[in-house]
């Protein structure tokens, strides 16, 4: 299987379902809050715009970080 490309990231967006409008007010009353998520990147979403390109990613597991 070959190897991978290296990749970085500065942002994501959640689909959040379950627990949706309480993670909404703990972030209104709270701010940020640190996850840990683990997802398989599927296929792009959009186009190269010169500067990034979004991907669709199937979520596996999102945990609060310790």
């Amino acid at each position: 299987m070959k190897k991978p490309p290296r990749i970085s990231c500065t942002y994501a967006i959640v689909d959040v379902e379950r627990g949706r409008q309480a993670l909404a007010k703990y972030l209104r009353e709270h701010g940020g809050l640190p996850v840990v998520i683990h997802a398989v990147l599927t296929n792009p979403y959009g186009s190269d715009d010169g500067v990034s390109i979004e991907f669709s990613a199937d979520v596996t597991k999102i945990e609060v970080a310790k």
